[in-house]
């Protein structure tokens, strides 16, 4: 999830801020902390065009109802954090709300349309979804969609020591063993 990535990125970009906060005169804090602010707002706004975007899928109020919630409130989050950041401000506050955004969308990006949870005669047979995938699932994310694992070989590296090794490391090998054990060969 690309929104995910960048509020990601933003709070460690609003930790390192912090960080040099004190090295800073307030002008040029408040010039360095405004690109945070802009950015906080596009995932803002990003966040609610996936809100629209599922909206618009056939039943997807019904179907999605959850995420839908999720993301409203991650929303919400994403514009007070905003707000934070404008005073200027990369403290504690600002780091929080960032850090409660990114959990919001992780419990979107994990909800199960299939149901779950629940107890009685069905345990687990919640939600009545048709899909099989959560809406958050068909976004994608981004660039590493494109990304194809490599196939490597791997031996095995375990067990194959005492036949490789050269024949006087061997005998000596054995002769030392052998006086360990009392033996006389």
């Amino acid at each position: 999830m690309q929104v995910l990535h960048g509020e990601m990125k933003l709070r460690d970009e609003t930790r390192e801020m912090e960080g040099i906060r004190p090295a800073l005169q307030p002008d040029e804090y408040e010039d360095k902390v405004a690109p945070l602010e802009l950015t906080q707002s596009d995932l803002r706004e990003k966040t609610d065009e996936i809100i629209s975007d599922i909206l618009e899928l056939p039943e997807g109020g019904e179907k999605f109802g959850k995420e839908i919630q999720l993301l409203s409130a991650v929303s919400d989050v994403m514009r007070a954090a905003r707000g934070i950041l404008s005073r200027p401000d990369t403290g504690p506050e600002a780091i929080g709300a960032e850090t409660e955004a990114i959990e919001l969308l992780l419990q979107a990006k994990r909800q199960n349309p299939n149901g779950g949870g629940g107890g009685g005669s069905s345990p687990g047979g919640g939600g009545q979804g048709s899909t099989s995938a959560a809406a958050l699932a068909d976004i994608g994310s981004g660039a590493a969609e494109e990304v194809q694992p490599s196939q490597r070989d791997i031996g095995q590296s375990t067990g194959r020591a005492g036949r490789d090794f050269p024949e006087e490391f061997r005998m000596g090998l054995d002769k030392y063993f052998n006086k360990l054990e009392g033996g006389s060969k």
